[in-house]
This record gives C-alpha cells, structure tokens and sequence, in this order.
C-alpha cells in the first residue's frame, strides 16, 4: 500500500490500536511515517474532520507537535484500499508518558498548559464530523450501561452502574450548560510524547485524534487528568498540576472546574466497562487492557475520597496561576 499509494520504498511494523490499524513505516533514508487503515466501520465525515484538524494546526504551530498529513501520489490526503480508507502522517518521535516512572510536577503543568492552547487554537473550528453521538463524549457515559454487565466482578459492575446513574442525574444536567468546543478528548498516557528527563522532561507532541468531538471544554483537562491521577500517590496533587496548567493557557470558568470531578468519574466508569466490552470481542488484544487496572485502583481509591470533596483542591490549583470566569447570572 505504501508503495502503490504514496510511492515509498519501507518497512512495516504494527503498532497497538484500538479499532484502526496502524502501521509504523521507515524508508530507506531512516524517515518515518504511520500508515492508518481506518475500520470500515467508522464514519468517514470523522476521517474528514481529522484531516481538517491536523492541517490547521500544522498551519498555527504551537507548544505540542501534532502529526502532519502526508498527501499521497494522485494529491488526495485520503486513498482507498477494499472498504477501508487509508492515509499518511508523520511519525513523532519521544517517549510515551505512560512509560515514565514518575511524572515531574513541571511535566503536569506542561502536559495541561499544552492542551490548553491547543484548545485556543480549536476554539473556532468546527465541522460536521466533530458533532457526532459518540460512546467516548463523556457527555454520553450514561449510554455504557448495557455494557457493563461485561464487567465479570460483581461488586464492580453494582458500582460502575450506580456511578454512571449519579452521573447522568446529578452532573450531566451542569454539564450540559458549560462551554463547549471541538477537543482532542482523548490526552491518555499512550498519545502524550514526552522529551527530556527528570525535571527537565516536557511534553513534546500529542498523537491520535479520532476522538476528536464538538463536547463541554471541560472534558479536555478532565481526560488529561484521569491518566496521571491513576498512576500518582496523590492523585488529586497530579490532578492540580495539569488543571493549573490548562488554566494558565485557556482560563476555565468555575462552573467547569466544579464539574471537572465528575467527568473524571464518568472517564473511568466509561474505561472499565468498554475495556471488558472490548476484551470480549478481541481477547488477544492487549492494548484493550492497558488502563484496566490502575482505573479501578482509582476507582476503588474515590469510595473514601469522592469527587465532591476534589472541588477545592482544583479551585486553589487554578486561582494560584488566575483568577476562574464567573459564570452569568
């Protein structure tokens, strides 16, 4: 495929996915690129808006490096191969988050500060592709609830349903109100490229965005910080870390930051049973699995710590880099 779409003499080596499939390619002069097959099952209006998001972007360069679109031999940025789509982008090089052993307080503050102008330069686009009904918009976690009875161990399944059901009747009605906007929505440990050590290490790019939705800005910080939360001591220090990073660069208005808790709830509950859901279809697939375990862990850490006792530690975090917008009366 790559010879016969993009003219290029390479290797081929897959990469984990989680519905498309990846392959990382290298040419005889060491350059690098990922070949995406894109499930025949998915919209081809999102594919769109992905290409559409990637070159704006590499049009307003800005703190992280996000993959660019290779366009392949005939000129279209997207070919065909059976009942698939197939396009290029560039490989980024750096090391996955979720492979550091610790995460630096200045790496947090990058990580959130980062995404935060990221969401600046989002703030005006938008497309139809982004504005879909989509399992992974927090604002639809409720809708998992037919899957959870994947999830093998009982007394998790009870409380995966009675969190999901305290979400959908006490915060998504908040929710709903806030600031909304097209986001990456899906900043996990495996998309955030990291460069340096100690530190020293700051965020160098963000991969993948097929999660990418028209959703309440807030789910963006929210997302970010669910993946360091799960693997820090004290998650709701690594958790201010990344929410007074977001805020210093996209200022949130307090409303959001009050909901912020909630959708981190909502991100784990909507993790554990799409990972046991997915597992089901594709046991051989180790990737499914790779948040399974530390997102119980939180989850079972938030019994003794629930999110409504988080608000003030995210409110100080932010207020010490600005002041948070009021919202209108």
């Amino acid at each position: 495929m790559a010879s016969r779409h993009y003219d290029l003499d390479v290797t081929a080596s897959e990469l984990p996915s989680y519905v498309d499939q990846n392959f990382e390619l290298r040419d005889r002069a060491g350059a690098e690129f990922v070949l995406k097959i894109m499930n025949s099952g998915e919209d081809p209006a999102l594919l769109e808006a992905q290409v559409s998001v990637l070159d704006l972007l590499q049009a307003q360069p800005g703190r992280f490096r996000t993959p660019r679109l290779v366009r392949c031999s005939a000129g279209p940025p997207v070919t065909r191969e059976g009942n698939h789509a197939v396009w290029l982008v560039t490989y980024l090089p750096g090391r996955l988050l979720a492979d550091l052993p610790e995460l630096p307080a200045a790496l947090l503050h990058d990580l959130g500060r980062g995404l935060g102008e990221l969401d600046r330069r989002l703030a005006h686009f938008d497309d139809p592709g982004t504005r879909r009904a989509y399992r992974w918009d927090l604002r639809n976690a409720p809708g998992v609830e037919p899957f959870t009875e994947y999830i093998a161990d009982d007394r998790g399944r009870r409380e995966v349903r009675a969190r999901l059901a305290r979400f959908a009747e006490g915060a998504l009605p908040v929710i709903e109100r806030l600031p909304f906007q097209v986001i990456h929505n899906d900043a996990n440990d495996h998309n955030v490229l990291v460069k340096g050590d100690g530190d020293e290490a700051r965020v160098s790019g963000l991969l993948d965005f097929g999660d990418i939705v028209w959703t309440a800005r807030a789910c963006e910080p929210a997302i970010a910080m669910t993946y360091p939360m799960m693997s820090e001591a004290d998650p709701l220090e690594a958790g201010a870390r990344v929410i007074a990073g977001y805020h210093a660069a996209l200022p949130l208005k307090r409303s959001e930051v009050r909901a912020i808790p909630y959708l981190i709830e909502a991100r784990l509950c909507v993790s554990v049973t799409m990972s046991a859901y997915r597992l089901m279809v594709d046991p051989a697939n180790a990737y499914l699995a790779v948040s399974e375990v530390p997102a119980w862990h939180l989850l079972d850490w938030m019994s003794s710590n629930p999110p409504s006792g988080w608000v003030n530690v995210f409110e100080d975090a932010c207020e010490s880099v600005s002041p948070m917008g009021e919202d209108a009366p």
